[in-house]
């Protein structure tokens, strides 16, 4: 038997980083504990604890020395409460899951409602919630999505170890909740290509161990991956928990193992799958379930009975598709009756799209099941039959009827390919890389676990398989939201759209078809130096349509007028002969421009620059510099504002005058 071992298995940068962090302080002779298991591998903990590493659960209960905050972080209460109870803290938490609680905290300081997708009973999960100071929501699927009553921003991040597909579930759901939603991928990437590694290995072999902690949420991530591509999967966290009967039969076998999985451990569980005897193996089998022939057929009559079935088996070829009866089921096989003629074996990882844990969940005796014969010549005469691949067949004659049909189909992509994506719509289909989107797409990777919305171009019934295309579906809607869109816009209307592309000058917003030019000028009442500054790609805003040349099909929009004028108060925030402090912005020949708030500037005229004659202006301020003026005069209608920097050191000088006069009275 081959043994096969996944790439990218075993310890992730984080998980390495923070044991290295633990072994450095234990060569360095210092007494150490971590805060709960550094890791999730209890292997790992226990050889730490050899060492005379300790384990605290309890600060209050526990001795103050050097602690190890472990790899899947902490929330800041910890580090405050260790720091107040005198604890040196080594600070081991992952890299990736430290920029998940920073993120968890700028959204919640800028007053978002944060959604963390992944699992509220997971240590990391529950640190990132505790930077959040509790108020994240946190949800396992788009279930628990769609329940969560929103309001105001959003913003969604996740679990570094969640799978890709959950985390655009999720977004699906809350995007229809959410007036306002920002998402960030936060999945490590390592993670990704973990799962990637697993899921082709699973289609390479006849079965496959994956080696990691029973409490590790990304082990049971990728053992998961390996049951859906319908390949017989075994979960254990050391190789002594391997049993000789799960190779038997077996050609090729996969190893792949979690994050947290040593690379000592992986290598022992190779070692032991592949000293593994097959054939003993498999001839012990036999001998215990061998049955004694109560009867034995006279030499003549078993002649006869061998060129009787020899003739039936030349009927049959591989590749057909067959009707028989189910006559007997066991576990992990089922004997079928082909017409009377012969009997076939439809081994378990042919019995149905994805394995089933029993054979009898699927088929019971006197069942009439369709077959597909991949051998018909085999050694003691009995058939290797496939239920699934029957089924795949007549999932690709309704595939046909969707092509004819011209309906759009829906598919999950399961792997990146030379050329393009494999995606699953019931059989294993084709995306070219031409395909995927209407314009090119340079990482496919991101597309793993999302789900495509396609058109199906070409089918091969002999393969089962078809290529499919999103890009004609998105031409298709981009054209009729485009003529939707030009039937509708108007001047003076305020509508919803997405930034596409940022410009040094403005910013491209797609408006439903039609790209419409946001100026870096129409972004704000104040001053901005580049539209990076207002907004970022992928946003969703409201804007105002400025003009609109249907001949040209150009569309200008602005952003400030869908904001508060600050113009609009400007006579209440800043009565006549208040004084107020503001920013100079710009120098003049004439004076002086200040601006008061932002979109809001007043003139500081040269004669009230100073109570003496000045040549210049920058003979007195400077862009940047904030000084105190009085306001003398404000036209609302035409925006201007008069200030005077003079006006307000000579009433500053009159109070202090008067105070010294208010304090010789008292005397």
């Amino acid at each position: 038997m081959q043994v096969l071992l996944a790439e990218h298995a075993g310890f992730c940068f984080g998980v390495q980083r923070a044991l290295d962090q633990v072994e450095k302080e234990v060569s360095q002779g210092n007494r150490v504990a971590t805060f709960g298991p550094l890791i999730h591998n209890p292997q790992v903990v226990e050889r730490l604890a050899q060492q005379g590493v300790g384990e605290v659960e309890d600060l209050e209960a526990a001795s103050p020395g050097r602690l190890v905050i472990r790899s899947h972080g902490v929330g800041p209460e910890v580090f405050e409460q260790a720091k107040q109870r005198g604890f040196d803290i080594v600070d081991a938490t992952c890299p990736f899951v430290h920029k998940v609680q920073k993120l968890a905290k700028e959204f919640t300081d800028q007053g978002c409602q944060v959604i963390v997708a992944g699992d509220r009973h997971h240590p990391e999960v529950q640190g990132i919630v505790a930077w959040t100071g509790g108020k994240a929501f946190v949800v396992a699927d788009e279930r628990e999505a769609e329940a969560l009553d929103l309001r105001g921003k959003a913003a969604l991040i996740a679990q570094t170890t969640l799978k890709e597909a959950t985390l655009r579930q999720i977004e699906s759901a809350l995007r229809v909740k959410a007036d306002d939603l920002e998402v960030r991928n936060t999945i490590c990437a390592a993670t990704n290509k973990r799962q990637e590694a697993a899921r082709r290995l699973a289609d390479e072999v006849d079965v496959i161990v994956v080696v990691g902690g029973r409490n590790s949420s990304n082990t049971a991530k990728l053992a998961q991956i390996c049951q859906s591509a319908g390949v017989p999967t075994y979960h254990v966290e050391t190789a002594d928990e391997l049993e000789l009967d799960w190779f038997l039969g077996k050609q090729k076998a996969g190893v792949t193992a979690g994050a947290s999985t040593p690379r000592w451990i992986i290598e022992e569980v190779v070692q032991r799958m592949t000293d593994v005897n097959q054939e003993q193996a498999t001839t012990e089998l036999l001998e215990q379930n061998q049955e004694v022939l109560e009867v034995q057929e006279p030499e003549q009559e078993v002649e006869d009975m061998d060129k009787m079935f020899a003739e039936s088996l030349k009927k049959m070829e591989e590749g057909q598709l067959i009707t028989g009866i189910v006559v007997k089921v066991s576990h992990d096989e089922v004997l079928v009756d082909v017409a009377g003629k012969s009997e076939g074996v439809i081994p378990m990882r042919e019995l149905a799209t994805r394995i089933p844990s029993s054979a009898s969940d699927i088929v019971k005796v006197g069942d009439e099941v369709k077959v597909v014969i991949l051998k018909a010549e085999s050694e003691d005469g009995t058939l290797v039959l496939s239920r699934r691949r029957a089924i795949e067949r007549e999932k690709v004659v309704a595939l046909q009827e969707v092509k004819d049909r011209g309906d759009i189909i829906t598919g999950e992509v399961i792997a990146v390919v030379k050329g393009g994506l494999r995606v699953d719509v019931g059989v294993i289909g084709f995306v070219p890389a031409s395909q995927v989107e209407r314009g090119y797409v340079e990482n496919l990777e991101k597309y793993i676990g999302q789900t495509l919305r396609m058109k199906i171009m070409e089918i091969d019934t002999r393969r089962n398989n078809a290529v499919l295309s999103q890009k004609v579906v998105l031409e298709e809607e981009y054209k009729e939201a485009r003529t939707k869109t030009w039937e509708e816009i108007e001047e003076g209307q305020t509508r919803r759209g997405a930034v596409r592309r940022l410009t040094d000058f403005g910013a491209f917003v797609d408006l439903g078809g039609v790209d419409g030019l946001l100026h870096v000028s129409e972004m704000s009442w104040g001053r901005i130096k580049h539209p990076s500054e207002v907004v970022k790609e992928g946003d969703v805003i409201d804007v105002y349509v400025l003009k609109v040349d249907r001949e040209k099909e150009k569309v200008s929009l602005g952003l400030k007028q869908v904001l508060p004028n600050p113009w609009s108060t400007v006579t209440e925030k800043y009565p006549i002969d208040s004084i107020i402090t503001v920013t100079v912005v710009r120098l003049t020949p004439f004076g002086a421009f200040a601006e008061l708030e932002p979109g809001v500037d007043g003139l500081i005229h040269i004669s009230q620059l100073a109570d003496r004659r000045v040549n210049k202006p920058e003979d007195v301020v400077s862009v940047g510099e904030q000084v105190k003026v009085k306001v003398l005069d404000i036209k609302e209608a035409e925006r201007r504002i008069s200030l005077s920097m003079r006006a307000a050191k000579e009433e500053e000088a009159n109070a202090e005058v008067q105070e010294y006069m208010d304090n010789q009275d008292q005397e």
